[in-house]
């Protein structure tokens, strides 16, 4: 089995802001993080995680309506460091902002163990 990270977006949301914030809520973006056999059933489970996960936590009485969900990406996640989501829904309130959140989700992992090449450069010009 593969562990596959799969960033979903959902639209078409009746989202009511709570404060005085100009621009409304229009969608949200989901990274799941999925083991299974093929692409295909990683997207299948994670649209289903994620659906039961919205109707059980924010649409309960059922005012905010049924996401139209869309794929914007997925990958193999290889290695034993496993990326994690800070949270289960990033919210945006238009492309811009949803492509931002796209880009800062889809990016590849940093590789904060090893030794960055200014540190190595520095050492060796001290000795």
């Amino acid at each position: 089995m593969t562990y596959y990270k799969v960033v979903l977006s959902g639209e078409n949301i009746f989202f009511e802001n709570s404060s005085d914030a100009p621009d409304p809520v229009i969608g949200f973006i989901s990274c799941k993080l999925i083991n299974t056999d093929t692409e295909e059933l990683a997207i299948a489970t994670a649209k289903r995680d994620l659906l039961v996960h919205w109707n059980h936590s924010f649409n309960s009485d059922r005012k905010l309506g049924m996401p139209k969900l869309a794929v914007e990406h997925i990958a193999e996640v290889r290695g034993w460091f496993k990326p994690k989501s800070k949270h289960d829904y990033y919210w945006f309130t238009d492309e811009e902002h949803k492509q931002a959140q796209i880009e800062e989700l889809t990016q590849p992992p940093r590789q904060w163990f090893w030794r960055s090449a200014g540190k190595k450069t520095k050492s060796s010009t001290e000795e």
